[in-house]
């Protein structure tokens, strides 16, 4: 995408972080530790999107747990809007929760199955403005709007929506406190292609217009280097490459991105063909990765 930067002053710094998880005593009695992210490093401007991609395992949700205050930061900081979220204490103030929303790979889990969609919107509203009967309604039924569902699915419940539509409805959800930032984990990894296609553009849609920022996580290059203004590359914990999305698209530098855009699927069957043939001439190196990603 590569739009200017809006903010001269980024509205989100990761500065050397490092995310290590506590797993318990082994059999030696020892205390086990798994470090999941090594000392990474990037900044999110307003109304940008950098795109975190790697295999699974690689540590990009354990970036975007830390960043939500649900993952322990073990090294380095998180500042947002100029402010290091540590000094926040084991409680999270209710502005940041309304400037830094989510939205999660499985809607079907992260949606209350017992709410129907308007009782789920109303509450991400309520909680954080003051608002009448009429004007809560006017807010779902805007928020169902902006992201291209009808009046008529306030009343339905999570299970009565397709897969995509459930998505959206986490979508409105995560937009009802107007944030300035939202984190997307895997938001499109569960949706068949042309479903995937549909919320990306969505999300590229409201970007511009509403001027809120993504950190976006997922496994497709190619689905991240569409969104992305700037994208990261993840492997064991690690940022191995990162730079603007066309750059790091087209001429990768580091081995395991290459082997990243290797294993993608394209539409082209030329272009597939390559894309074989350098997947398995980089198979040898054992960094090629597999077709779980």
């Amino acid at each position: 995408m590569n739009r200017p930067a809006r903010d001269a002053a980024p509205l989100l710094s990761v500065e050397n972080l490092t995310v290590r998880y506590q797993l318990g005593r082994g059999l030696t009695g020892r205390a086990r530790t798994l470090t999941a992210v090594r000392d990474v490093g990037f900044t999110i401007g307003g109304g940008r999107t950098l795109g975190l991609v790697g295999e699974s395992g690689s540590g990009k949700s354990s970036i975007g747990r830390a960043v939500l205050r649900l993952a322990p930061v073990t090294g380095g900081r998180i500042v947002f809007d100029g402010q290091d979220t540590a000094a926040f204490g084991r409680r999270t103030p209710l502005s940041f929760h309304r400037d830094v929303q989510v939205v999660f790979q499985d809607p079907m889990s992260s949606l209350n199955p017992r709410q129907t969609i308007a009782t789920t919107i109303a509450q991400a509203v309520t909680r954080h403005r003051r608002l009448s009967a009429a004007e809560r309604d006017r807010e779902v039924l805007g928020a169902l709007d902006r992201v291209g569902l009808s009046g008529y699915h306030r009343d339905r419940y999570p299970h009565e929506l397709s897969g995509g539509q459930r998505q959206r409805v986490a979508i409105a959800r995560a937009l009802a406190p107007r944030p300035r930032l939202i984190v997307c984990d895997e938001p499109v990894s569960a949706l068949d292609v042309s479903t995937q296609s549909q919320v990306v553009n969505l999300l590229m849609e409201l970007q511009r217009e509403l001027g809120v920022s993504y950190l976006f996580i997922a496994h497709d290059l190619e689905i991240v280097r569409h969104i992305s203004d700037e994208i990261g590359v993840l492997h064991h914990g690690r940022l191995v490459e990162s730079g603007p999305a066309d750059q790091v698209y087209r001429h990768p530098s580091d081995p395991y991105t290459k082997a990243l855009l290797a294993s993608t699927l394209v539409a082209n069957p030329v272009r597939q063909a390559a894309r074989t043939a350098r997947r398995r001439a980089s198979a040898g190196t054992g960094i090629a990765p597999g077709g779980g990603l």
